[in-house]
């Protein structure tokens, strides 16, 4: 099988086998499918929001890549969502996962187990596929970071409205790369963050907006974990990024570890970059979240 054709079956081999959980699963946990509606940003509102978080790096580019988005879009997109939640003991916090731009992938079944050990509701939300997307790895603002962060926060307001046990105050959000980028947009009021704001963010391998831009740090307290190899999202963009508080902010920088260092792939090449997983650096990334989390098991 040539290179490429066996990375695309990797990649359909682990979002066909996301949802499929082993009988040691079924004990642990359950999960639930769920549809809620999403207001789709519009072309005045993408601008807006465009202006506040990338308004000095990305001044010049912005018209032409909303305007991309905003042609297929409607005004609300119907967007899955499946929550796991752990079988035997009630969880009071939640965890809303953003995957990257290949869609849902078998890392997310792995970090939901992690999540229900730590009586976490685990919540991953498919931007793409909802929207008829496969994936955005080629053309990032197909479905913008910012759009997936409003996603996030519409369902938190779902979690909050449903799920009567779970702290309203006590809502985090987790990402992979496209992911994790989207996190950094949710910390902006612009896409909501400023009512009922999450708890923690944390974000897996962003692409950070170096010195040009603050990230909002005011309400919602933030970790970034990237590997020092990674060249698709660069460590170093992350070092200089300004925050607006920035006690609010960690950031750990993995060594030996490239892009998409907690996937299930090995080390290969894919866009001209390389990636794939690091045993070492995924129990680092492990230790890292249960400190900021506060976790003790």
């Amino acid at each position: 099988m040539h290179i490429p054709l066996l990375i695309a079956f990797l990649f359909c081999f682990q979002a066909s086998n996301a949802h499929n959980l082993s009988l040691k699963d079924r004990k642990n946990m359950s999960h639930e499918h769920k549809t809620i509606k999403v207001q789709n940003v519009t072309a005045n509102d993408s601008f807006k929001i465009w202006t506040e978080l990338r308004k000095n790096e990305y001044k010049k580019g912005i018209k032409s890549n909303y305007e991309i988005y905003i042609k297929y879009l409607k005004a609300y997109s119907d967007i899955k969502i499946t929550l796991y939640m752990p079988k035997k003991t009630t969880p009071k916090k939640a965890l809303v996962d953003l995957h990257g731009c290949n869609g849902i992938m078998g890392r997310q079944t792995v970090w939901a187990r992690k999540f229900i050990s730590w009586n976490y509701m685990f919540v991953i939300i498919d931007s793409l596929k909802s929207r008829g997307v496969n994936e955005v790895c080629k053309d990032y603002y197909r479905v913008p970071t910012f759009q997936r962060a409003i996603d996030a926060h519409t369902t938190k307001k779902y979690i909050q409205k449903n799920y009567k046990n779970i702290n309203k105050n006590s809502i985090s959000i987790f990402g992979f790369s496209h992911g994790a980028t989207s996190v950094l947009d949710s910390l902006y009021t612009s896409t909501g963050n400023n009512e009922n704001p999450f708890e923690k963010a944390i974000a897996f391998s962003p692409w950070c907006p170096g010195h040009y831009t603050k990230t909002n740090t005011k309400y919602t307290k933030l970790m970034i974990i990237t590997g020092d190899l990674d060249s698709w999202t660069p460590a170093h963009r992350c070092k200089k990024m300004l925050t607006t508080n920035p006690d609010n902010y960690r950031l750990h920088i993995l060594n030996g570890a490239y892009h998409s260092f907690d996937g299930l792939m090995d080390i290969q090449s894919f866009q001209g970059h390389t990636i794939g997983h690091s045993q070492k650096a995924t129990n680092e990334s492990i230790k890292h979240i249960k400190n900021f989390l506060k976790i003790d098991k």
